[in-house]
């Protein structure tokens, strides 16, 4: 009894082999500091002496990270992101050399928001037992709802700001770098960076004197390219069952 009992553990598939997959699927919350680029935008616009400026600022993104491993080296990554995108719009008299503003007429803080929906293989270097480096490459499809409006008004001028969207839905390609710890228990840790770059500009930016009458005197269109530098925090939950590839691997 004790060699048959022997012989089918030996020849057949034991507890822990079961409980292995071959995609192995990890999910986790995600959160990112955006770090705006004016790479393929016109930021500043002059009409005489009066500058009309549009400025990323600082923002943030969070979401959730779904991730399927293949194999040891190589996994598809995707999600669902709310991002929102910070932006100032300004005019104002301009120095002689038209560099900067000197006297404000108006600087308001506008708000752009969207979802992201990435779209990315990712490949694995492993660097020892639990720590491991990210590469991953891919598109991202970015929607967004609506375009935005703000107005300002004194006593002796009115500006409305605007940004127009180009479109509800613009494609964009993306790149990330970062490395990862990986517990027996606790879940999995992550840092790093990335890259995201629109097709095509994600809106239009206006800033228009509407004195004497609605919308008078409009400067020009000054586009948005939505490129950004991000700072990465991911957590994995603890998954319920043993990574074949990480087993193999150690």
């Amino acid at each position: 009894m004790n060699a048959q009992k022997n012989k089918k553990i030996k020849g057949g598939v034991s507890p822990d082999d079961e409980k292995k997959q071959k995609v192995f699927v990890t999910i986790g919350p995600e959160l990112s500091l955006i770090i705006p680029t004016d790479f393929g935008a016109r930021p500043n616009v002059f009409y005489q002496d009066t500058m009309y400026k549009f400025s990323p600022n600082f923002s943030y993104r969070f979401g959730a990270c779904l991730r399927f491993d293949f194999s040891k080296t190589f996994s598809f990554q995707t999600g669902l992101y709310y991002i929102s995108r910070n932006y100032s719009s300004q005019v104002g008299r301009a120095n002689p050399i038209h560099t900067e503003i000197e006297e404000d007429y108006y600087n308001r803080s506008m708000n752009y928001t969207g979802f992201e929906i990435p779209m990315m293989a990712l490949f694995y270097v492993q660097l020892g037992r639990k720590w491991f480096m990210n590469n991953a490459v891919g598109i991202s499809i970015d929607f967004f709802p609506s375009s935005i409006v703000k107005n300002a008004e004194d006593t002796t001028i009115q500006y409305v700001s605007y940004g127009g969207r180009n479109s509800w839905c613009v494609p964009s390609m993306k790149a990330a770098i970062g490395f990862e710890f990986r517990t027996d228990n606790a879940g999995y840790f992550y840092l790093g960076g990335q890259f995201h770059r629109p097709f095509f500009a994600i809106f239009d930016g206006f800033a228009e004197r509407s004195n004497p009458q609605p919308y008078g005197y409009q400067p020009s269109q000054i586009p948005q390219s939505g490129t950004y530098f991000s700072v990465d925090f991911k957590y994995f939950f603890p998954p319920g069952k043993k990574n074949k590839w990480t087993e193999n691997s150690r």
